[in-house]
Parts: structure tokens; sequence; C-alpha cells
């Protein structure tokens, strides 16, 4: 009988644990499950690596190293450095007191950063590093938490092929170079040029509903 009360309380713990809503999370708690995942099961393949995207978003424009990744309100940017990858390039991300949010990430051999800079009219610019890839976002406040979770998602899952790299770089550099993206600089030292194509654009102001498959 006591056997039974306490599969009973697990059971009920694993329940009300995968009902926990992303939004009601801190966004320390939000990078620290992100990062802690493993993945197992991947659905993009690209040259050189490969990367698992959640439910509920969807790539509309690829060129291979630069995607374009849509949810139901908001457009993803993302940049996958296979060559600071190949070569082991490791750059300090410098705390910035001036931004939102302005944090080191970090998680066994896999590092990066998040910085949140405050727009006009409510909106955010979310920049995060992780796994040398890279996402940058334009936000409302509230939807932050999802948001920085689809990242991490992706981000984390990016799994790179050593053998294929090698194979690229030593006969594709020219198209590396195309495009070429340093995914350690942030708009606090550079501006974005994801920014300036995105200037001018108006988002949706229906709520971003997608809360994300990191935790089912």
């Amino acid at each position: 009988m006591k056997k039974r009360f306490i599969l009973l309380l697990i059971f009920i713990s694993i329940i009300l644990t995968g009902c926990v809503s992303v939004q009601e999370m801190s966004l320390e708690e939000v990078i620290n499950t992100g990062t802690d995942r493993k993945i197992s099961v991947y659905n993009k393949y690209r040259k050189g690596y490969k990367y698992n995207l959640p439910k509920g978003l969807d790539v509309v424009d690829s060129t291979e190293y630069n995607e374009i990744i849509m949810s139901k309100n908001y457009k993803y940017y993302l940049y996958v450095d296979a060559v600071s990858y190949y070569n082991k390039v490791i750059e300090t991300y410098e705390i910035s007191d001036e931004s939102y949010v302005s944090r080191q990430i970090s998680y066994e051999d896999k590092y990066g950063y998040l910085e949140i800079n405050d727009l006009d009219k409510d909106k955010y610019f979310i920049e995060i590093m992780y796994n040398y890839a890279k996402i940058e976002v334009i936000v409302k406040k509230e939807d932050i938490n999802v948001v920085v979770a689809n990242s991490l998602s992706i981000l984390a899952s990016v799994d790179f092929n050593n053998n294929v790299l090698k194979a690229l770089l030593d006969e594709e550099t020219s198209q590396f170079k195309e495009f070429e993206f340093n995914i350690f600089e942030t708009t606090s030292t550079t501006e974005s040029s994801y920014l300036q194509a995105v200037d001018g654009d108006v988002y949706d102001d229906t709520n971003e509903v997608h809360d994300s498959d990191l935790i089912n």
C-alpha cells in the first residue's frame, strides 16, 4: 500500500511538472531547462550540421548556414558558425550593464550568451548565442520566455559533422565567406544587420500562443 502511495505521488509530481508553463518560469529556469536537454531526434539536415526544430516553428528561408524561422507572430534569424566551431574559436562575452538582460550561458562543453535590449514600443531585441549558433528575434516583453525557450531548443540541438565540415572547408572556403557572420558580436559592439533588415516592420499584436515543446 505504501509503495502504491509513493508511486502515485511520483506520478502526480510528473504531471504537475509537465504542466508548468514556460511563461510562468523565471528566465533562469528557462535557460537551465533548455541547456540541460538531451537531443536524440533531428528533423533538419544541412551541410555539415543538423538540428531539431520544435513544433509550431517552420523554416521559411534557408541558405544552409543562415535560416529564417517563423512562429505564429515572430521571425527568428538563425546563424550557424561552422567555421568557428571547426576551429574551436572561443571568445569571452562581456556582460553589458546597459542591456535589459545580459548573461553568459554555459553547460558542460557548450557555452554562449543571452543579451536582450529594450527597443521602442514595447519591443525587445533578443540575441542568444549557444553551441556555435546564434538566433536574433524581436519580441514583446510577455513573450520573452517562450522565444528564449524556442531559441535554446534549436541552438542546443545543433549537431556538427566534423568529417563533412573538413571537406567543406577544404573545398568550399568561398561559400563560408559568403555567409560570414560573427556570432560573438552583439548590438553592444556593432550594429545588427538583422535590425537594419527589419527596421520599420510591424508585428502582430496577437499574443504568442506557442509554448514550445521544451517542457512536455
